[in-house]
């Protein structure tokens, strides 16, 4: 992605980007009941904003986003904002498509000598609106297929017709073809059912690396629907197109799997494998026969690396490769005093020669340096780890104690900001309230009260995420004050983004187009910044009300709903985030943001 557009986007990001600490103690039922509530309207008065928005595709896009989050609350209402996207995103395919089909459409030849930033030189408005709607296009099927796969797949097949230019249409083919499997990937997290039924489908074509990805998926979720899936793809296997065209990282990815899957099965508890010994034996026999069939070079050679994935399975077949091998190298003199110079890569003398240098015993400065830094931060963790135990008053003072002189000797303000943080929530929580206030002072002594730059909004907003933990009150202010600054910090990059976007890829009607960059951009930010769910939580809980207006005091319409999306995210989205273990509970986030 090109630098002007990354600006654009690391301050969009920055805006918005908060830092989770310690977990916050789990409220009672009826106060979540309350919030949810609560929520939901604001997600009403959300989607009425976002109703006002001038750009059509950044409407389409939050508004299928907004109706992914009340799926998990009201799923009829949910439908009902689905079905109006996706009637918009249809009538602005079919109008973009005729227009590409005009022949008098011109072309922007006389933005030949600017670089473009989302399209390429030569095509016209069109095209390139057409490219972003049809990337608004995928952000929706990802979001719909977390709820309803199939209505998901036939959404994306009959937008993908739409389109009737032959050129374009053909490039989008392309792209669908890889697309597809992010699809199925995401149908596979909610419904292993599915995603094996739809996958099948998927195989008409042979088999690919990503067939065995989302075999792995559905079998780690329904063995019976994996063990169904995966006979599905050994059938394909079978066929002679995907004897012609399979590469043999294919085969010993699925023979891999297949025999992890075998051993995994035989410990107590374990599920059925995906193959049985028998048909993990007819793989490797079809394996095998491919590379005994195979008269190119090269293949010929490579078959050596498989050799033992297939001899574990059928000796015999692994003697005949060997045998093979071994008649091809005499042939061109390998071994027997001739030439070597086409001889595969002795990978054994290749390890030793770097082990022989690694033996002399040059000093790695870089990787001593953060090994060193490495140990300081497991110790400055552990410490504040200690506080999550019962412990007497007395020793209690004294860890504390102990811990904040780690933390002062850790390299790294970003570091010392985020243990200070976790320090007092802990203290918090153990209800000394003066001691961490004490404790997030010293974290607000290594912040820049005026933020400049990138880095110093960035500590700002990690100092709030830690007063969002240890003293809510003291949070509203801080991030007020800094959104009111970034306002003008953003204001000024959209201008220059605007005087060089002569194409209007990036800016159109005044708006970024948040929803297109990437075919997923705002499904990755409201993703992606779920690392913010733990603080914008701990924030609604203390003060709903103050935590909206929050959201209301950025200046530019598209940043201030992709506030109000965090916030409700955090709140609304069911989807279970991965844990990271630490402290006395576990942090909930979904992607950590470096």
């Amino acid at each position: 992605m090109p630098h002007k557009l990354l600006l654009i986007l690391s301050l969009l990001l920055s805006a918005i980007a908060v830092y989770p600490q310690s977990p916050t103690p789990t409220p009672k039922p009826e106060e979540v009941e309350k919030l949810k509530k609560a929520s939901l309207e604001f997600l009403k008065e959300t989607s009425a904003e976002v109703g006002r928005m001038r750009s059509i595709e950044n409407r389409i896009s939050f508004s299928a986003e907004l109706a992914s989050l009340l799926w998990f609350h009201d799923a009829n209402e949910a439908k009902a904002m689905y079905a109006l996207a996706i009637t918009d995103l249809k009538q602005l395919l079919m109008e973009l498509d005729a227009q590409m089909n005009a022949a008098t459409m011109p072309l922007d030849d006389e933005y030949m000598g600017i670089s473009p930033l989302l399209g390429g030189y030569g095509r016209s408005p069109a095209e390139r609106k057409l490219r972003i709607a049809m990337s608004v296009r995928q952000q929706m099927a990802l979001g719909l297929a977390e709820h309803d796969a199939e209505q998901a797949y036939a959404f994306f097949y009959d937008t993908g017709i739409i389109i009737s230019n032959e050129k374009f249409r053909k490039e989008t083919e392309q792209q669908d073809k890889y697309f597809e499997f992010q699809l199925l990937k995401t149908i596979a997290d909610t419904s292993a059912a599915k995603a094996a039924s739809l996958g099948a489908l998927s195989l008409k074509d042979g088999v690919n690396s990503n067939h065995i990805e989302i075999l792995k998926k559905i079998h780690a979720k329904d063995a019976e629907k994996g063990i169904e899936f995966g006979q599905a793809v050994f059938s394909a296997l079978k066929s002679k197109k995907s004897r012609d065209e399979m590469s043999p990282y294919i085969f010993s990815t699925l023979l891999k799997f297949g025999s992890e899957s075998l051993a995994a099965s035989r410990k107590p508890s374990g599920k059925k494998p995906v193959y049985t010994q028998t048909e993990l034996r007819d793989i490797a026999d079809l394996f095998a026969q491919i590379l005994l069939d195979s008269e190119n070079t090269e293949s010929v050679f490579s078959a050596e690396l498989y050799i033992d994935e297939i001899e574990k399975y059928s000796p015999a077949r692994a003697a005949q490769i060997r045998s093979k091998v071994g008649a091809k190298s005499l042939s061109m003199g390998i071994g027997t005093g001739g030439s070597n110079m086409n001889r595969p890569p002795n990978r054994n003398a290749m390890k030793v020669s770097v082990n022989s240098v690694n033996a002399v015993g040059v000093e790695d400065t870089a990787e001593t340096a953060a090994a060193l830094r490495e140990a300081a931060e497991k110790k400055m963790m552990d410490a504040v780890e200690k506080l999550g135990k019962p412990l007497p008053k007395d020793e209690r003072d004294k860890v504390i104690a102990e811990t904040r002189k780690i933390i002062s000797q850790t390299p790294g303000k970003d570091k010392k900001i985020v243990a200070l943080s976790m320090l007092a929530a802990h203290v918090a929580r153990l209800g000394d309230k003066e001691l961490a206030d004490e404790v997030m002072r010293d974290a607000e002594q290594l912040v820049n009260p005026q933020p400049k730059n990138y880095r110093d909004f960035m500590m700002t907003w990690m100092l709030a995420s830690g007063y969002a933990n240890a003293n809510p009150t003291k949070a509203f202010p801080l991030l007020e004050g800094s959104i009111g600054r970034v306002n003008e910090t953003l204001a000024a990059f959209v201008k220059v983004a605007e005087f060089m976007d002569v194409n209007e890829e990036m800016i159109s009607d005044g708006e970024v187009q948040v929803g297109a960059f990437g075919g997923s951009m705002l499904r990755g930010i409201t993703r992606d910044l779920g690392i913010a769910n733990a603080t914008l939580m701990s924030l609604a809980r203390a003060d709903f009300a103050k935590t909206k207006a929050l959201t209301n005091t950025f200046d530019r319409v598209e940043v201030r709903v992709l506030a109000k999306m965090l916030v409700l995210r955090s709140i609304l989205d069911e989807k279970k985030p991965a844990k990271i273990e630490g402290g006395d509970g576990d942090i909930e986030v979904e992607t950590a943001i470096r």
